[in-house]
């Protein structure tokens, strides 16, 4: 039975072309290593460009999806074949963190704002707590979209806020060979 990585990332792709063309390949090569995809079901953005490799290379997807955003049209109804192989919708954005950590592997931090920052803040919580375990979490750092943001996790450490074992429950990735890696040990 093949794996699931759940991925956080942008509903936009930014500003940095580079980071939406390093999403397909991040999507080629979860693809190429034998995983199908948990995703928030986007079809724009990084989500869109990580699910439409994914599925181009031959893997499944299953997007999960608040109704709310189905009704309020903030995605494309159609849901097509290019980006959700299957598609889940939940009542609220809770059940639909709660279903992606639930059906996955491992999780997969890719650039994007404050929805995908609360994703993986709040999985590195639920690991802290114990309430997910030999889950790993990996923080895709290409371009360095992504230094502000372990930055500030020392500096939580430094003012003894967080546990130096905090670090513990991500690895940050910097390179399709770091990815590989990563993917080979869950």
């Amino acid at each position: 039975m093949k794996k699931n990585i759940c991925i956080f990332g942008g509903s936009r792709s930014g500003k940095n072309k580079k980071i939406e063309n390093s999403s397909k390949i991040i999507g080629q090569i979860i693809a190429e290593m034998g995983f199908n995809l948990i995703f928030g079901g986007g079809e724009t953005g990084i989500m869109g460009a990580v699910s439409s490799s994914v599925i181009k290379n031959g893997a499944k997807t299953t997007g999960i999806i608040p109704g709310f955003l189905l009704k309020n049209d903030l995605l494309d109804s159609t849901h097509s074949n290019e980006f959700n192989s299957k598609l889940i919708t939940t009542e609220d954005m809770h059940q639909r963190k709660k279903t992606m950590y639930k059906k996955s592997n491992a999780f997969l931090v890719l650039p994007g704002g404050v929805g995908t920052l609360d994703e993986c803040f709040e999985v590195l919580t639920w690991c802290q707590l114990n309430q997910i375990t030999n889950k790993q979490v990996g923080i895709i750092n290409f371009e360095g979209y992504w230094d502000p943001l372990l930055k500030l996790i020392n500096h939580l450490i430094e003012e003894e806020f967080m546990g130096n074992h905090n670090l513990n429950f991500f690895q940050e990735i910097k390179s399709t060979n770091n990815l590989k890696k990563f993917l080979k040990n869950i």
